[in-house]
């Protein structure tokens, strides 16, 4: 486990926000602490899992983003739920953009963006097991490691994506700057967040699920999300409140655990039609509002102005 300082401003300065433990990890019983940067409010993980047994530990083969081929329900669903993405990324790119997904997991974004006409992918995934499925499963180019661990040339892609990704991430500053480096000017990078400053947040307290103890390492406050991206050299176009009811899903689930209704919880899941069903008009009442618990962040490299340092 590593204590880590802010990410973004440097600060020495935290205070603990909240303390929380591994929801789908009975056998760890450890408690991990949520600080928050008294300066600029970056919300982070303290201390952190660190080592590759550490990693390996959190993210185990069974975890949700690595889709199995009998998932068949829950890839229904999620195709459902990409429209709106898919649509937005296909009215910003064309058939001759290049697009990296940082975090591609098995490939099945990649996958439906090829079925629209985009060929020119690129998929990074942490899991070797998981780009291996990508490979085989869709014969995408999904390669295993981090953005510093290939070689990619500056000014070399129109788009990246990073969907639920940048708060699992060990340093988001230095890697969104990789990435408005990798950006054509004009260039789109396009990430899904769960956003600390939404309803189920203030609802659910400790007990919501966008904290995801201990995989998420970092959540950013609506201003601290602003610097960051400016420090990184990238503006802001569009924050889309996503209306999957997700996190209303997942946030009762853990409410009810909490409380010792562990079989009502095991019925509560986003597997469940039902529960989908049941909890689908708050995920509307949220994104109307513009307090749902994600949101996707669109972002663009500026024309003018020079490379990012």
């Amino acid at each position: 486990m590593r204590t880590i300082t802010c990410n973004l401003c440097g600060s020495l300065d935290q205070r603990l926000l909240c303390t929380g433990y591994d929801r789908d990890n009975p056998q760890n019983r450890r408690t991990y602490s949520l600080q928050q940067c008294p300066g600029c409010g970056l919300v982070y993980l303290s201390p952190r899992p660190d080592t590759p047994e550490e990693l390996a530990e959190i993210y185990p083969p069974t975890y949700d983003s690595y889709m199995g081929e009998r998932q068949r329900f829950l890839l229904w669903m999620r195709r459902i739920a990409w429209r709106p993405e898919l649509r937005e990324i296909l009215a910003r790119t064309t058939p001759d953009s290049a697009i990296l997904e940082l975090g591609s997991a098995t490939g099945e974004f990649l996958a439906e963006l090829r079925r629209r006409g985009r060929s020119r992918l690129l998929g990074l995934e942490l899991s070797a097991e998981a780009a291996r499925i990508a490979r085989e499963r869709h014969g995408l180019d999904v390669r295993a490691g981090q953005l510093d661990d290939v070689t990619l040339s500056a000014n070399s892609f129109d788009m990246v994506l990073l969907r639920h990704v940048l708060e699992h991430l060990p340093d988001p500053r230095e890697t969104l700057t990789s990435i408005a480096r990798l950006l054509r000017p004009g260039g789109y990078c396009i990430f899904t967040i769960p956003n600390i400053d939404s309803h189920t947040a203030r609802i659910f307290g400790r007990d919501w699920y966008g904290y995801q103890f201990p995989r998420h390492f970092y959540l950013f406050p609506r201003h601290t999300l602003h610097r960051l991206l400016d420090v990184a050299g990238l503006r802001v176009e569009r924050v889309v409140h996503q209306a999957t009811p997700n996190v209303w899903i997942g946030s009762a689930r853990f409410w009810l655990a909490a409380r010792g209704h562990t079989a009502l919880a095991r019925f509560v899941r986003y597997h469940n039609p039902l529960v989908v069903a049941a909890f689908a008009p708050l995920g509307f009442i949220s994104a109307l509002m513009r307090s749902s618990g994600v949101i996707r962040v669109i972002t663009r490299r500026p024309v003018c102005g020079g490379s990012p340092q």
